[in-house]
């Protein structure tokens, strides 16, 4: 087998066991699913799993930062001419969008990931602070800079604008209450209101 051939086989299998995964902790969360019947429907073995993700949580770790860094795709390249309030206003209308266009995996993600705690939790921490909120933190800056917004730190106001989209998504997930795309976007405006800069 040729050297090529082998890393397409090993990328074979990694998606494999990605998908077989997915599936699993979809469909009964991440205590319920074991490695033997993940490794059985992506037709290969533990020791494959323990070698390309180094553990159960190491594989949700990964599943975590794939599904957020899809997210954080989604978040870039924000409407380069128009004010920092409006492309703050299209990146949280994205941000709730992409949401509810794969609610059933973030759900599933989100109700996980705070059971979990520990590792799978600092990661998806990490990968939303790093990933997620750039394309906010940049224009937030940038508005900053420019004079548009009221000069402050970055990061609590980008917290802030999370903060208030989070809240929405999470009291969803967690209790069921209804969501549309332009309540947090209100509320997220109102928000806005006290950073723009007064002539």
């Amino acid at each position: 087998m040729s050297l090529e051939a082998a890393g397409t086989r090993e990328v074979e299998v990694k998606d494999r066991i990605f998908a077989s995964a997915l599936h699993h902790f979809s469909l009964k969360g991440f205590a319920a699913s074991s490695l033997r019947e993940i490794s059985a429907d992506a037709q290969t073995t533990k020791p494959m799993i323990y070698y390309y993700f180094g553990s159960k949580e190491g594989l949700y770790e990964s599943i975590v930062r794939q599904i957020l860094g899809e997210m954080a795709v989604a978040l870039e390249d924000l409407p380069a001419e128009a004010t920092a309030c409006n492309r703050v206003l299209s990146y949280c209308q994205r941000y709730v969008d992409y949401f509810l266009a794969n609610e059933d995996v973030i759900a599933l993600v989100l109700r996980e990931v705070f059971g979990l705690g520990g590792a799978p939790m600092a990661a998806f921490a990490q990968t939303l602070g790093e990933r997620v909120r750039q394309p906010l933190d940049a224009v937030l800056r940038h508005g900053m800079e420019s004079g548009e917004l009221v000069r402050d730190h970055v990061f609590p106001c980008s917290t802030a604008i999370t903060g208030i989209l989070n809240i929405f998504i999470l009291a969803h997930v967690f209790g069921g209450a209804a969501i549309d795309r332009t309540a947090p976007l209100i509320q997220v405006h109102r928000y806005l209101a006290g950073l723009v800069a007064q002539p």
